[in-house]
């Protein structure tokens, strides 16, 4: 037996049947349908194929763990404001669902089930994250736990600055099209071209890990975690890592008071995390977790 798991994306959504150790037996994808009918039967044929314990769902946007509504707005709209519990119960089947970026902090568990506490920062169009205390996701009482990309990072004028809108990859790509005039820059392009001696994409990149590093640190000293993984299609690229890694360590040169070098890698399980967590957030809230 194994759990059906989905990844619900903007641009695409993931399939994976999984055992509960994280043993990959099958894969599958589709781009996101436009209605939710269509969405209903990408699940639907994946979960004809075997019998299942259980299905996990990571999900853009605040899950309702009570009444399995996914709140808030997202880049899938049609998923909001119903119970998926209710929409799912015809399977018989347990189902847990939670946010995305929760997920991929969830996935580093499976790959390093000795970490005790922990923070992911998911980078993207903007900023995610997630928070696991004592080997388990910290939701808050609002569920805002893990929210990083909120944190202020200068003083409030008309236009509130905060953590998600400058150290982002969008804010990046943002910056080097308002340099340029163009709007056809891509992360991936700027670090190619960075390589190549551009010096406004050089600019732009050491930009974004300055403000990623003071993050960072805000974080480290503030929750003090065994480390902090680092996730997002950038968190693919080798050099991000280190660009970051180097930022750290400028700041920590330069001040004294700060003693300790956060522990930094980035997400095991790259583009696969959201599946991965969810495989997790359903072994533990079914009481299945065995490193609890």
């Amino acid at each position: 037996m194994s759990i059906a798991t989905f990844d619900i994306g903007g641009t695409g959504i993931k399939f994976a049947s999984l055992t509960r150790e994280g043993d990959l037996l099958e894969k599958d994808s589709t781009p996101t349908p436009d209605t939710f009918e269509e969405l209903l039967a990408f699940l639907d044929k994946e979960l004809k194929k075997r019998h299942y314990e259980g299905i996990a769902i990571s999900v853009p946007g605040a899950v309702n763990q009570e009444t399995g509504v996914i709140e808030g707005i997202s880049a899938v709209p049609y998923i909001h404001g119903f119970s998926w519990y209710e929409a799912l119960a015809r399977y018989d089947l347990p189902v847990h669902l939670e946010n995305d970026a929760n997920c991929v902090g969830l996935s580093e568990l499976l790959a390093h089930p000795e970490i005790e506490n922990a923070a992911c920062v998911v980078i993207g169009t903007g900023i995610g994250g997630a928070l696991i205390i004592n080997g388990k996701l910290h939701r808050g009482r609002h569920g805002l736990g893990g929210e990083f990309g909120y944190m202020t990072t200068k003083t409030p004028a008309e236009k509130l600055n905060n953590w998600s809108q400058l150290a982002s990859t969008g804010n990046m790509v943002r910056y080097v099209n308002e340099k340029t005039g163009q709007t056809d820059w891509s992360g991936l392009r700027i670090y190619h071209e960075a390589v190549n001696g551009n010096t406004l994409c050089q600019e732009a990149i050491q930009r974004m890990n300055r403000h990623l590093a003071q993050g960072i640190l805000n974080i480290q000293y503030f929750f003090d975690p065994d480390v902090i993984s680092l996730g997002g299609s950038i968190s693919r690229n080798p050099d991000f890592l280190l660009g970051v890694k180097k930022a750290i360590q400028d700041y920590v040169d330069r001040y004294e008071e700060y003693s300790v070098v956060p522990e930094l890698v980035a997400c095991h399980y790259q583009a696969d995390a959201n599946l991965y967590g969810a495989l997790v957030n359903w072994l533990q809230e079914e009481k299945a977790w065995p490193h609890l």
